[in-house]
């Protein structure tokens, strides 16, 4: 559905923090272009998983010749199950991983699920304001098509990196994003464009060659096949332009490592992906018991092992260890966070309150480093939450001013709730007077207190 709903145009993430931490300070590796990738963009589909999946969801299109209704809900199914794929596929590889044999290092956000609907929402949003234009007059209605065709990848991007229809729509969000890609933002356009008449092309080229009873499932290949082409390009733009778009990477950029450290990190690689293996191979054998205590052995003999931490964490999630899966966390977040691992953090965070809602961070810094981390990605909504009765968690905590300066920029900034913000400001006002968030508070509602303006804070200036 990355093609098939707009113009043939085609998921988070969510997600917020510079990458990565095998980044050399001096000489950052380079990416290459994503013009020179072309091919392997063309070939991604044909990657083993992505393959088997394709023609998996090919076959299920033999349903549309059952009857109408059956057929309707084939095809609603095939769209839906394609788009959630490509969100999938753009933002893995937003975050490095260009291989489909890579998804299992890194954990899916579960707020991807929804990208489709919420991609749609956008649609509906630009087909509203198209059309409005075109009643006014067909040469606007033609401009706002061009724009919004200009505007699509940027969107992509900003669904996957936030996972919010708001943001989608927030013209200074896409402005933004197209900013981080640049002037090569204008070449991407054009090869989305070539995509989305490549697949018609596809079609009449194919169709006549191919077996009446299997039409169906040569249309549905074909459609898939270019959604996850475009997929692979857009995640491949933000992974090239991760920096300036403040995505943490899973997978570091290739550098020029001496031959000696590649082959240690590929050893480092094929052990992990060995042993993801092996608790996989367990826990579809039903066997989570024993899954948990291998993860459980690696991780405790490998304390500084990212990739042990993240199995043991996915075997907690499926076990009713709720405890464990608190402790655990918090500990895995710190460092996550520590290897600048923002958006991953938040990832952990939120797969853990799915299984816990009544995770409580016990402590204070670690709950407003990651407040600000969601913050700064537009989720207002985990920011929010982890906020949420913070002077009642951590009393007397240092930090107390600046976490309810960032509760008032969110319902001000992030909801429109001004009136709670003021609320927020008086509160803060009444305890902290002095202090520089107080001052931040002041300036930021300065239109809505009443009081004359104050002087600039120094962190605003």
């Amino acid at each position: 559905m990355f093609l098939l709903s707009h113009t043939t145009m085609r998921s988070n993430n969510q997600p917020i923090a510079p990458s990565t931490s095998a980044r050399a300070p001096k000489s950052p590796p380079k990416i290459p272009p994503f013009w020179h990738r072309l091919n392997a963009f063309f070939l991604f589909p044909f990657q083993p998983r992505p393959l088997m999946y394709a023609v998996f969801l090919s076959l299920c299109s033999f349903a549309v010749t059952m009857s109408p209704l059956i057929g309707f809900f084939a095809v609603v199914g095939i769209l839906l199950a394609t788009a959630r794929y490509s969100f999938k596929v753009a933002a893995m590889a937003s975050m490095g991983l260009l291989r489909s044999s890579d998804y299992d290092s890194a954990q899916s956000d579960p707020a991807w699920t929804n990208l489709p609907w919420k991609f749609l929402g956008v649609l509906m949003v630009h087909g509203l304001l198209i059309s409005i234009l075109a009643s006014a007059s067909e040469g606007l209605g033609s401009i706002g098509n061009v724009i919004s065709s200009l505007l699509m990848p940027a969107t992509l991007m900003v669904l996957i990196q936030t996972c919010s229809f708001r943001s989608a729509i927030n013209p200074s969000e896409l402005i933004r994003a197209m900013g981080a890609v640049g002037m090569p933002y204008l070449l991407l356009c054009v090869f989305m464009l070539l995509l989305s008449m490549g697949m018609p092309v596809a079609w009449g080229l194919l169709l006549p060659l191919a077996p009446k009873g299997l039409i169906a499932p040569m249309i549905a290949f074909v459609a898939v096949y270019f959604a996850w082409v475009s997929a692979s390009m857009v995640g491949y733009v933000m992974y090239q332009n991760h920096d300036n778009l403040d995505i943490d990477l899973v997978q570091d950029p290739e550098s020029g490592d001496s031959a000696g450290a590649r082959r240690a990190g590929a050893s480092g690689d094929a052990l992990a992906r060995e042993r993801d293996a092996e608790v996989a191979g367990q826990i579809r054998a039903g066997q989570i018991a024993e899954a948990h205590d291998m993860a459980y052995d690696w991780q405790r003999a490998n304390p500084d092992s990212l990739a042990d931490q993240r199995r043991y964490h996915r075997v907690l999630l499926l076990t009713d260890k709720k405890d464990t899966l608190g402790w655990f966390t918090q500990k895995f977040i710190q460092n996550l966070l520590k290897e600048k691992k923002g958006q991953e953090a938040l990832q952990v965070h939120a797969a853990t309150l799915v299984k816990s809602p009544d995770l409580v961070l016990e402590s204070a810094d670690l709950t407003l480093e990651l407040a600000q981390l969601a913050w700064k990605g537009l989720d207002d909504k985990q920011a929010f939450s982890l906020l949420k009765s913070y002077d009642k968690r951590y009393p007397r905590h240092p930090t107390i001013p600046q976490a309810y300066e960032l509760i008032a920029r969110i319902l001000h900034q992030g909801q429109g709730r001004t009136e709670q913000a003021l609320a927020v400001y008086r509160a803060l006002r009444k305890s902290h007077p002095q202090h520089a968030s107080t001052q931040e508070v002041a300036w930021l509602l300065r239109d809505h207190t009443g009081e004359a303006a104050p002087a600039a804070p120094l962190r605003s200036a």
